[in-house]
């Protein structure tokens, strides 16, 4: 458990846009409630209070959460109120956190912060070029980089995110990385505590891949890869959890592929840690990643065997080059079903290096992320 300094931590304002789920924002939550157990007292601002595009996290408790603006349809026309809320918040803190490096979040924090004359910080979770060439509209990206040159501090969460950062503009003194995870105890608990481990029950090897059903994850490619597998004469299952725009384009494409009846498109579901345990191999197929995917972590934690697409950004540096998982080439049907026979022929190697999984997910655990993290903060008031 993290322990609270001797003196108080400063006063943070954490801002997100949303509170649309992603593994994004579980991040930057449970990092805002860990400077919390180390003394920080926190403010979590969310710019919209409606969101009506995919699941919404309810407000953390734990938390002292305020809302920006109830018109999320409109709003352009709420912004001069978004703005001014944000300020009034901003003068309050000693520091203003983005927990995105995209989104309207930095924009208004940035200009907050410079305003209420507080230190401004990024919270970078994806590859910055690509956050902003897909998520942000082309008349926003100049000053969407400006904003990134001007940030007091950018806290990568995973070490392949700095090049990307630098190349930016920002200062490389003012670039940060710390190594983002997951709580290791409480994601083996969880198993335990709601029945155990999820097996197959049709005698299939079951493979188990998780995200957001967007392009990044490249569940497309995932899914031209578990038809060469079939084609091949493997007797696999795959259960894809996660729901997104891409959807139903991933639906009529296994339709086309001919292995609908080997998908199972399980959504959003409660039981995802029961999951990750019970499964034969757990698929990574993405195209990029910010820290190397948290479901990656988890699926280690769980000591389950794993393939990954050696992405930028994070796949690698989580398996260790491979010590602790198998890595294949991004956007590569072939090779990804090559993977996944050779776990079928033989899945020896495959489950000797899963061995290692638990300790290497130890090595992220979040409590450590926290602390470097909040030394970040503290750095920007002395």
């Amino acid at each position: 458990m993290t322990q609270p300094p001797a003196a108080p931590g400063p006063r943070v304002l954490l801002i997100e846009g949303a509170l649309r789920d992603n593994g994004g924002l579980r991040v930057s939550l449970d990092l805002a409630r860990r400077w919390q157990d180390l003394g920080a007292r926190v403010r979590f601002l969310v710019l919209e209070d409606v969101e009506p595009d995919g699941p919404m996290l309810a407000p953390d408790p734990a938390l002292d959460t305020r809302w920006g603006s109830d018109r999320v349809r409109r709003f352009r026309s709420a912004a001069p109120r978004v703005v001014a809320s944000t300020l009034r918040h901003a003068r309050r803190a000693d520091v203003v956190v983005s927990g995105s490096e995209v989104g309207y979040g930095v924009l208004i924090g940035w200009a907050a912060a410079r305003l209420a004359r507080k230190p401004f910080v990024v919270l970078v979770q994806s590859s910055l070029p690509r956050a902003v060439a897909a998520w942000t509209p082309a008349r926003l990206r100049p000053l969407l980089t400006q904003v990134h040159q001007r940030v007091d501090a950018a806290v990568c969460v995973s070490p392949g995110l700095v090049p990307d950062v630098l190349e930016v503009g920002v200062p490389a003194e003012r670039v940060h990385s710390v190594d983002v995870g997951i709580d290791v105890a409480a994601t083996l608990a969880r198993v335990s505590a709601t029945g155990g481990p999820v097996r197959s029950t049709s005698g299939r090897t079951r493979l188990v891949a998780a995200g957001r059903l967007t392009a990044q994850k490249g569940f497309d490619v995932l899914l031209d890869a578990l038809a060469r597998v079939v084609s091949a004469g493997g007797d696999v299952e795959l259960v894809l959890v996660g729901a997104g725009e891409d959807e139903a384009d991933l639906r009529s494409r296994a339709d086309l592929l001919g292995v609908a009846d080997r998908v199972d498109f399980a959504g959003h579901v409660g039981n995802l840690q029961n999951l990750l345990a019970g499964a034969d191999l757990f698929v990574l197929s993405s195209r990029y990643e910010g820290n190397g995917s948290l479901v990656l972590l988890e699926a280690l934690a769980h000591g389950t065997p794993v393939v990954a697409t050696d992405c930028p950004t994070g796949p690698r540096h989580v398996l260790r080059d491979g010590e602790v998982g198998d890595l294949v080439a991004p956007e590569d049907p072939a090779a990804l079903a090559g993977a996944v026979l050779d776990f079928l022929a033989d899945p020896g190697p495959l489950r000797r290096k899963a061995l290692r999984g638990p300790a290497r997910a130890w090595d992220f655990d979040q409590d450590q992320a926290a602390v470097a993290s909040a030394r970040v903060l503290a750095s920007l008031l002395s």
